[in-house]
């Protein structure tokens, strides 16, 4: 029984370990995240892979997020005599919840944005293509 005990205690420091691991990677992962999120604006014109390369980081972000929140709740759940909340912690990975969905959704704004502006560039461009043409009607 004793045993038992010591293994679960053992476990859930274990879970408790991954948690710390993925706070600290999260918060490198969303300030990195957010700086590339910023390069993006309308004036410049954004590589695909970019493009590419922020959607992934942020679903390795709400990865990591989802993760996060499922160890709590087992911990909370079934280890809570060994589980030892950390409030601010708890605080900082609701915070980068917030900033990555925030950055994300400005970074997709962004490029709506873009795609808008390239075809209002195309149909001017196609307008003033016709009206430089001459009617085949009159000679």
């Amino acid at each position: 029984m004793e045993r038992d005990q010591i293994q679960r205690q053992k476990y859930a420091l274990s879970l408790a370990k991954t948690i710390q691991n993925h706070h600290h990677h999260l918060k490198v992962a969303v300030a990195e995240f957010q700086e590339k999120c910023l390069r993006v604006s309308p004036g410049r014109t954004v590589p695909p892979d970019i493009i590419n390369e922020i959607r992934h980081s942020f679903k390795g972000i709400r990865d990591r997020l989802t993760e996060v929140r499922s160890i709590q709740q087992l911990l909370q759940a079934k280890y809570r005599q060994f589980y030892h909340r950390d409030p601010v912690r708890d605080k900082e990975i609701t915070e980068f919840e917030f900033i990555s969905k925030n950055a994300y959704s400005k970074f997709e704004f962004t490029l709506k944005e873009m795609e808008a502006k390239k075809k209002m560039e195309k149909e001017r461009l196609a307008r003033m293509g016709h009206k430089n043409e001459p009617s085949r009607g009159s000679f």
